[in-house]
């Protein structure tokens, strides 16, 4: 038993205090993000990770209890983060398929207008990529038996896209009326459309985060630590020198990684 299996059963009484509710959007969360652990386990190796990471930080502090507060923040952004991760991991992978949709809807109905087999139109446009790999098992479901209806259920079930959803949908019409391509390209083109709206936006509100970061990563830290000189001088705000040193070491990096991380989820 390694250390990952270790932490899952130390903690394995942990997901009886989630509800059962919250456990079914976990497992479809993980299902869709290709985590290989079921929701029960994920939830159990999440606490471990954060009750290690709160007790490093508390021994790196030298185990005072002063710094307790800052041990359970640790434990609860740790804890957090992992939860959330898997639904992060798997809208990012949902936006990279939604990005290489339209091309090759595009080049399946160019394909099929000018007669081409399914198989081949569909075999075409698989490639290396986030959308290749899922068609190429959507390829060899159909290989092994599957109906094109069942293998591109199955496709669009594991990535979280109404997109992917209304393509399949369109996939599935364009085989069963035997080469009709033309629905495929209207699609493609409304869904560029689409992208280039929200990429218009986004670079729009790129100059907003960038403004942010800007002030947490100098304009904050320097209205802070002349806070900490003028409160300790004139105001009779106490504050140690530790304190005066983690603030601007730990505080303020995380703000920028959370504004990195927003501006990641922002962008389309």
């Amino acid at each position: 038993m390694n250390e990952i299996d270790t932490l899952i059963d130390r903690f394995s009484f942990v997901p009886r205090y989630f509800s059962a509710g919250f456990r079914k959007k976990l497992a479809k969360d993980i299902f869709q993000a290709k985590i290989d652990y079921n929701p029960d386990d994920y939830l159990s190796l999440s606490f471990g990770m954060a009750s290690v990471c709160s007790v490093f930080s508390l021994a790196l502090l030298s185990l005072s209890l002063d710094y307790l507060p800052l041990s359970i923040l640790v434990f609860v952004l740790v804890f957090f983060s992992m939860v959330r991760y898997p639904a992060i991991r798997k809208r990012g992978m949902a936006k990279a398929v939604e990005r290489e949709l339209p091309n090759s809807l595009r080049m399946m109905g160019i394909e099929l207008n000018m007669g081409l087999p399914f198989e081949t139109s569909l075999k075409n446009v698989c490639s290396n990529s986030a959308l290749g790999k899922e068609l190429k098992h959507v390829l060899k479901n159909i290989e092994n038996g599957s109906s094109v209806q069942e293998a591109f259920s199955s496709f669009y079930n594991r990535i979280d896209s109404n997109f992917a959803r209304r393509a399949s949908a369109q996939i599935i019409a364009a085989y069963e009326k035997g080469g009709s391509g033309e629905t495929l390209k209207k699609l493609a083109d409304e869904q560029e459309s689409i992208l280039r709206a929200r990429l218009k936006e986004y670079h729009g509100k790129l100059t907003i985060y960038s403004l942010l970061f800007i002030a947490a990563s100098a304009v904050f830290p320097a209205i802070f630590q002349a806070f900490v000189i003028v409160g300790s001088s004139f105001l009779s705000i106490d504050f140690s020198p530790t304190q005066a040193l983690l603030v601007p070491i730990l505080l303020f990096p995380l703000i920028n990684v959370a504004l990195f991380v927003m501006v990641r989820w922002k962008s389309p």
